[in-house]
């Protein structure tokens, strides 16, 4: 078995664990708000059977994002694990392959996450407004994973589900992960509904 989703941090490093908490999709993360190492990580795995893992990119500050994946490359060197890196790149950009180049400096680079999800409710929002997955330059960048053979992890709400959906058939070389199995958050029978019409989509 392989964790396909996780990550290990430092504090330091995290600008969203460092000050007060702010009101989150995930409610409090008082509890996270501390350094969390390989070694914490590989002890909570004792037992389970997972004999790999794949680390995401934890949301350091934008213009850190190739000294993360340097980092969780070293922790690799000297630990083992993770055993592949996803980390971040910004697809607004006009041409996102300079950031692509620094990251692949990094052997266990596999893939790409940049969190697209918007969503009405304030305190649900990441991404600045709902459209970065029908965007043309977003579009664009995306399509150029293909050349590094990495993946890109795909994380919207149900209302953009339908754009995310063409953006794929738009990169038909790329191979699209979902986040948080489609991130439902209306569990209402109409909300509900709706994320199922979207996950079929998709």
């Amino acid at each position: 078995m392989i964790d396909a989703h996780h990550h290990v941090w430092r504090q330091k490093d995290l600008p969203w664990l460092l000050g007060p908490e702010q009101p989150r999709i995930f409610g409090s993360y008082k509890s996270i708000m501390r350094d969390y190492t390989i070694d914490e990580f590989l002890s909570d795995l004792e037992g389970t059977g997972i004999t790999k893992s794949v680390y995401v990119q934890a949301n350091w500050a934008p213009n850190w994002a190739a000294d993360e994946a340097a980092w969780v490359q070293s922790v690799a060197d000297e630990i083992g694990w993770p055993h592949a890196i996803v980390g971040y790149a910004d697809f607004t950009v006009e041409d996102v392959r300079p950031q692509l180049d620094r990251l692949a400096k990094n052997e266990l680079m596999r893939g790409i996450r940049q969190q697209l999800h918007w969503h009405s409710n304030p305190l649900y929002r990441f991404a600045p407004h709902g459209g970065l997955p029908a965007d043309p330059t977003v579009r664009r960048n995306i399509a150029h994973l293909a050349d590094y053979d990495w993946c890109f992890d795909l994380q919207v709400f149900e209302a953009q589900m339908n754009d995310a959906a063409s953006l794929a058939d738009e990169c038909p070389e790329v191979t699209f992960v979902l986040q948080h199995a489609g991130m439902l958050e209306d569990t209402s029978k109409e909300g509900t509904r709706n994320w199922e019409a979207g996950m079929k989509k998709l």
